[in-house]
């Protein structure tokens, strides 16, 4: 039997409030980012181009509350929404416009909305 990991040491509480503000500036530029991305797309691109897809997003080392923040954020940034939170809480299911790149779309989720968050909660 494994013995539970220590809890994640956490930031004085100044500068999770600093943080919580920088959340906010992240949260709000990729919510104008991806709604250009979308509008360019809608209206420059052929529906053949367009590639919907599901992906998967791990989220096993996330609290559940950071689960369900990053989860809002993704379905308010037009393009993509969660599908599914898995029962064991350690992936969610994602639906993309555009999944050709699900590579680069898996990375702007943890660079623009993950990393902001924990910056925010931890």
């Amino acid at each position: 039997m494994k013995a539970p990991a220590p809890p994640p040491r956490r930031r004085p509480f100044p500068l999770r409030v600093l943080g919580f503000f920088l959340f906010l500036l992240c949260f709000l530029r990729a919510l104008v980012l991806a709604n250009l991305q979308l509008a360019r797309s809608i209206l420059f691109e052929r529906r053949e181009d367009l590639a919907p897809g599901f992906l998967t997003y791990p989220v096993e080392r996330l609290s559940k509350l950071e689960i369900l923040v990053l989860s809002h954020c993704i379905t308010l940034t037009p393009g993509t929404t969660t599908v599914e939170i898995s029962p064991d809480f350690t992936r969610l299911v994602l639906h993309a416009l555009d999944a050709r790149d699900a590579e680069a779309t898996l990375r702007g989720i943890r660079d623009e909305l993950e990393a902001p968050i924990l910056r925010w909660t931890r």
